[in-house]
């Protein structure tokens, strides 16, 4: 807590007041008393609300604003929720520290939004996807892959990405596992609610997949200088690199006549949340469960579980994800800037030619760069094409071509 321009017995005495204001009511007497609550805080807002920018967590306030959204539940208007909106977007520009008061208050503020009838859904929906931002928000972390790879097919789709040097993301119920993102299936439930959540986590959630085999580092994985030690692999007795990985080519790569990239990201492409009306982005390895059917039995479920996991049958795949949530986004895609970032380019065994003279065209005089401390490294975009091995069947080798 900060009293800087407030004096401590004004402080004191407001969050007296708050504290009191919580500690009346139970979830037992909301109902009966819901218009002395909405009057009482509606008359002591703006004195409220001076302590806000001095509280440390902010606790009492998010809590006597919590009460007062359920007691707003109890007897909805349009006009009510509008003052309720404002006041939650109020709050949540100065409560930056804290994700979870914020993900309670747009959960909230979505079911009650439903609550008052069906044609207001939209607000619900909306409200939601600030829900969903702030809880994946409060499991995000600044650990990132800065080399993975990316198995392609030849389209049209490929070569505008590459010339735009933009990555594609998508919604996971575009994915080709229909048990890919759990949370898919257990919100596509005749619960009204659920659907809405749904349908806010499919226009403001998109996913890029890849393939790494080193799993991912996190801020404790670092050596003394400060660097992040990347030598762990996901399966140690998998001593391939991911380019050689004949399943992946055969699957995503449309049975070796695709391209297989190799990515080195910057640390900037991901993002943490710093204020509203912003994205997150950040990487997160799969987690490869025996059972997944457990999941359509629990309530709730984590968002490893929800965002994260799959079969085991797709261990091989080694993935690796670039969650970015926008509750300002809708669609089932989008697309974000990576310039620069392409350090090689692998052409399938069966990979056409023509398609080759494509890619190289669009690739001409591309450089990927690195950046160390304030020295930056500008390097010539690589290209390989893969072979079968010769001396050990079942086996791809890669040749760099000139």
């Amino acid at each position: 807590m900060t009293t800087q321009t407030m004096p401590k017995d004004q402080y004191d005495e407001i969050l007296k007041e708050i504290t009191e204001f919580v500690d009346k009511y139970t979830q037992d007497n909301i109902s009966n008393n819901a218009n002395i609550i909405i009057t009482t805080f509606d008359a002591n807002h703006d004195i409220w609300f001076q302590i806000v920018p001095f509280m440390k967590e902010c606790k009492e306030y998010a809590e006597a604003l919590m009460l007062y959204c359920t007691a707003i539940d109890k007897q909805p208007t349009y006009e009510s929720l509008q003052k309720l909106s404002s006041y939650i977007s109020e709050f949540e520009s100065y409560n930056l520290a804290h994700h979870g008061y914020r993900k309670d208050l747009y959960y909230s503020l979505g079911i009650t939004w439903h609550h008052l009838g069906r044609i207001y859904d939209t607000f619900a929906i909306d409200a939601f996807k600030k829900y969903i931002f702030y809880l994946l928000g409060m499991s995000s972390h600044t650990a990132y892959s800065p080399i993975c790879y990316s198995f392609r097919k030849c389209t049209t789709y490929l070569y505008q990405s590459l010339t735009l040097e933009q990555l594609n993301l998508s919604s996971p119920c575009t994915f080709n596992d229909p048990f890919d993102s759990p949370i898919v299936s257990l919100l596509d439930k005749n619960d009204e609610i659920a659907m809405l959540i749904r349908t806010a986590y499919l226009d403001c959630v998109k996913i890029a997949c890849f393939v790494s085999n080193v799993m991912l580092p996190f801020q404790k994985d670092r050596n003394i200088s400060g660097e992040i030690v990347r030598n762990k692999r996901k399966q140690e007795d998998n001593t391939s690199e991911e380019f050689q990985n004949e399943l992946m080519w055969a699957h995503y790569a449309d049975y070796h006549r695709g391209i297989c990239i190799k990515y080195h990201f910057p640390n900037s492409l991901t993002s943490l949340y710093s204020e509203p009306g912003t994205s997150v982005k950040y990487f997160r390895d799969v987690q490869y469960k025996d059972d997944l059917s457990v999941l359509t039995e629990k309530d709730s479920i984590t968002i490893e579980d929800a965002f994260f996991a799959k079969s085991k049958a797709w261990k091989y795949e080694n993935e690796l994800r670039l969650i970015l949530c926008d509750p300002n986004s809708s669609g089932l895609y989008d697309s974000i800037d990576i310039p620069n970032c392409i350090e090689a380019i692998y052409f399938g065994v069966n990979c056409a030619k023509k398609d080759i003279k494509v890619i190289r065209e669009i690739m001409k005089n591309r450089e990927f760069v690195t950046k160390q401390e304030s020295i930056e490294t500008r390097t010539p975009v690589s290209f390989y094409q893969m072979e079968f091995d010769s001396k050990k069947f079942g086996s791809l080798i890669a040749k760099k071509l000139q």
